[in-house]
């Protein structure tokens, strides 16, 4: 506990001596931050970028919040641990939560980030494709445990493509990138924008992305377990709208603060500055509104209709599902989040 003492020194006055007197000051017990525990889907890259800036600049802290990060190896399992109640929180892709709501986890979407599915394929630019069938008999990696595997044969079946005629072979997440780099493979599926700067700096390349093909999925975001968010709603949601701010502070021009704050906290990440900055631009384009609001985080109930009809075509998700089954826009408070990054 911390005390201050102030000590009155012996004086002398008219008539004796005049005893020193202690005076002790209790300071109150000061309030002790919120712990919320999350898991990401991946180790630190562009999509991490607000949480990196949140902490490098004190706003979490000034929010009461102790925010405890643990890398992840995909989507899917940090679905499957957020819903296990092994973590309050995870981030992700939304589609990968959504799956695992319609099985019966405990999971909604409480913020998303981008308006169009950064889900594709980069390829050798050496190959002629033309449309999905000009995939068939190429090599082509992707990680089981990621968001885009309960996808693939849907997406390849909608665009006439047989799932059997494509040599798909899986791989770990931190293989991925440097097998197609190396020339492992012809092709790789992955977020696209995350992955492109980098990859073009080994091997050119070309792209195609899955939502010009018939399947903008829901993209990337904050998920909860529900049973965190009534014992720590009020927590999650100053959590979540920090988040948010700090999105809006780095598209307005703050990347490289971003990407700088990324650095200094994990020195050792397989990244740079220059290459989040490079991903960044990439990833500016596919945020957007969402709804009739420009502030990062807040969900569309028509966006979300219409991929639920998109992932209930591919029979991921069971028919007849709500939109309200897997978002809520109820922990994004724009306000808030203002006030915290502009520190006020």
């Amino acid at each position: 506990m911390l005390r201050r003492t102030v000590e009155h020194c012996l004086t002398w006055a008219r008539g004796g001596l005049v005893a020193a007197v202690a005076l002790t000051a209790v300071a109150a017990p000061a309030k002790a931050a919120d712990t919320l525990t999350m898991r990401l889907e991946w180790s630190a890259y562009v999509m991490h970028l607000p949480f990196y800036l949140a902490m490098e600049k004190g706003w979490f802290k000034a929010a009461d919040l102790d925010i405890q990060m643990e890398d992840g190896n995909g989507s899917i399992t940090m679905v499957q641990l957020v819903g296990n109640g092994k973590f309050d929180l995870g981030h992700g892709a939304l589609s990968s939560a959504a799956v695992g709501a319609s099985k019966g986890l405990p999971i909604i979407a409480v913020a998303e980030y981008l308006q169009k599915s950064p889900l594709g394929i980069i390829y050798d630019a050496k190959l002629d494709i033309k449309s999905m069938k000009d995939f068939v008999g190429k090599k082509m990696i992707y990680t089981p445990a990621s968001f885009e595997s309960p996808f693939l044969e849907p997406f390849f079946a909608q665009n006439g493509v047989s799932y059997s005629s494509l040599n798909l072979v899986g791989v770990e997440a931190s293989a991925k990138m440097s097998t197609y780099m190396t020339g492992g493979a012809d092709a790789f599926i992955t977020t696209v924008p995350a992955d492109f700067p980098r990859v073009a700096e080994k091997r050119p390349s070309k792209a195609v992305l899955f939502a010009d093909y018939g399947m903008n999925l829901p993209t990337f975001g904050i998920v909860a377990n529900t049973e965190a968010l009534k014992k720590k709603g009020p927590a999650i949601k100053r959590f979540v709208s920090v988040v948010s701010a700090a999105w809006a502070y780095i598209i307005d021009g703050h990347a490289e603060e971003a990407a700088k704050a990324v650095m200094k906290l994990r020195p050792n990440a397989a990244t740079t500055v220059e290459r989040l900055v490079s991903e960044f631009k990439e990833q500016a384009p596919y945020f957007g509104t969402q709804g009739k609001t420009t502030f990062p985080g807040p969900q569309s109930a028509e966006e979300w209709a219409k991929a639920i009809k998109v992932m209930e075509a591919a029979k991921v998700i069971s028919p007849g599902s709500k939109p309200e089954k897997y978002f809520t826009n109820d922990y994004v408070d724009a306000a808030y989040g203002k006030s915290i990054v502009a520190g006020k």
